[in-house]
């Protein structure tokens, strides 16, 4: 371009405004209120950077039309989940009514009571699937739009008029339309925000959907209608119009004299069904199983009074259920197994040394059994059971607090918040510590249960006699025994029974089967 040419374009950029943001911007704004003013809404008198009495009437209008609404959903606003429950609740029919009430932890609980908890628990699982199939994806999706649509509604009416209204005429009261108010024009700057916030509220309405449903809806919840379909329907019309011709967008624009704002708010979905029935099911589950570990805590309360007499069985010293507390405060899993191990070492001590130990001396060591082959299995059973008690001794030995395991806890301890590491280490320790003990328990378990068997095997040889197959001198060991040898293997096997029947109530879990 020549030089003569530059001065000219120059000289007309300076006349025109050229780049200058700041002409630009005025322009922008002038040509917004050109299009304001020709949309027949008289909100905004951009000269005077005054919002007008109409636009006070149009808030007005909606204000004294949704009241009875806005009163409505007070309560349902303090609460989430009371509009979902009443929208859901309106939708389902009387069966389906009284299906979920049969779900509940009350009707549950009740039926429990009267019935096998198992067979009881299958019944309730057919239901649920009953139940959860009648509600095929466009039902699903029916009611999940109902709700995304009253929550809209909800949310519209109980946008604050009022305080926007107030700022119009000061002696406004609120809900009271008795006299009509005294509107006069106030800068645009006091209401910027509240025509944003109001916008947000407007727009997320589903303007162009069909609200039949909806004032279906709330003449059951409320018996009367708090606004008129007709009445609804004149104020959707008018904000479709309004959000069409960007009538709050462009007053935003002039007031905050930012051409570039846009309003973007989307219209929400929200899908409440599929967690419905999903919540219904987590609640059976959680109810069956409450009652599950309730009826495991009365046989275990059972078994263990059976079993030592009393169920005032005293703790391990350090893997217990106290520093177990201490662990799970800070989220840590903590000494699982230490009920049953407790009373696994309980057992050993006063009934296995005492107990087994005599029977064993009577069977094993007196008894001439016909091959040693057939003594071994119950033999090496008793040893290794004889053996668990000094492991669970050196176990909880190591968590005392001078010790290994214990000592990496209560150091790593007060770190374990904002140290990964520390934390990573103590659950390390917190492992290792649990799969002993399982180890333990189930290999106590599995030998006991060994135990028992021969035991069993040698009650059935004892009948025989003299004809035994198994031991051959029964009536030379007789007189060893306290009151009678068969007595005496009935009480050991019963009550080896009822503690294997215990342990087995506390579903212990070891990742490596212990060698027997």
């Amino acid at each position: 371009m020549a030089k003569g040419s530059n001065f000219f374009h120059n000289l007309l950029s300076s006349i025109m405004g050229g780049n200058d943001p700041e002409a630009t911007k005025k322009r922008m704004l002038k040509n917004i209120d050109k299009e304001l003013s020709r949309t027949k809404f008289h909100f905004y008198k951009s000269g005077k950077h005054e919002a007008e009495p109409q636009l006070a009437k149009f808030f007005y209008d909606i204000y004294k039309a949704i009241s009875p609404a806005q009163l409505m959903f007070q309560n349902a606003n303090q609460n989430p989940g009371m509009l979902k429950n009443l929208v859901i609740n309106a939708s389902l029919t009387e069966k389906q009514l009284e299906d979920v009430e049969r779900f509940s932890e009350e009707s549950i609980t009740d039926l429990a009571s009267k019935s096998d908890l198992k067979t009881l628990q299958k019944h309730i699982i057919e239901d649920l699937k009953s139940f959860s199939a009648q509600f095929d994806s466009t039902r699903i999706n029916q009611i999940d739009a109902l709700y995304s649509k009253t929550l809209a509604f909800s949310n519209f009416c109980s946008f604050d008029y009022y305080f926007i209204l107030k700022k119009f005429d000061s002696s406004i009261r609120e809900h009271n339309f008795s006299t009509l108010p005294k509107f006069q024009p106030i800068n645009g700057t006091y209401i910027l925000e509240e025509l944003k916030n109001f916008c947000a509220v407007a727009w997320a309405l589903p303007l162009d959907a069909p609200w039949d449903d909806m004032f279906v809806l709330l003449k059951k919840i409320k018996t009367v209608e708090p606004i008129t379909a007709n009445v609804w329907k004149k104020i959707v019309a008018r904000l479709r119009t309004l959000k069409e011709r960007q009538v709050f967008e462009m007053m935003v624009q002039l007031i905050s004299e930012n051409p570039a704002y846009k309003e973007n708010v989307k219209i929400e979905n929200h899908h409440i069904m599929d967690d419905y029935i999903s919540q219904i099911k987590k609640q059976v589950e959680k109810t069956v199983n409450s009652l599950k570990k309730k009826q495991a805590e009365g046989k275990i309360e059972k078994l263990v009074t059976e079993i030592f007499g009393t169920t005032n069985i005293d703790s391990l010293k350090n893997y217990n259920s106290g520093n177990s507390a201490n662990l799970e405060r800070k989220n840590f899993k903590g000494y699982i197994y230490q009920e049953p191990l407790k009373y696994l070492k309980h057992f050993i001590l006063n009934f296995g040394k005492k107990e087994i130990r005599e029977l064993s001396d009577i069977l094993l060591v007196r008894g001439e059994w016909a091959t040693q082959q057939m003594a071994k299995p119950m033999s090496e059973a008793f040893h290794q059971l004889m053996e668990i008690s000094e492991k669970i001794t050196k176990l909880d030995d190591k968590l005392a607090e001078n010790a290994e395991w214990g000592m990496k806890i209560k150091t790593l301890m007060p770190r374990a918040d904002r140290d990964k590491e520390a934390r990573n280490i103590i659950n390390m320790v917190l492992g290792d510590t649990n799969e002993a003990a399982a180890q333990m328990i189930v290999s106590a378990r599995n030998n006991l249960i060994i135990y028992d068997k021969n035991l069993k095997m040698a009650l059935e040889d004892f009948v025989k006699a003299p004809h035994s197959e198994i031991i051959i001198n029964w009536k030379d060991l007789d007189h060893f025994a306290e009151g009678t040898l068969k007595n005496q293997c009935i009480s050991v096997y019963k009550t080896i029974y009822a503690f294997v029947q215990l342990i087995q109530n506390f579903n212990v879990q070891v990742h490596v089967v212990p060698k027997e």
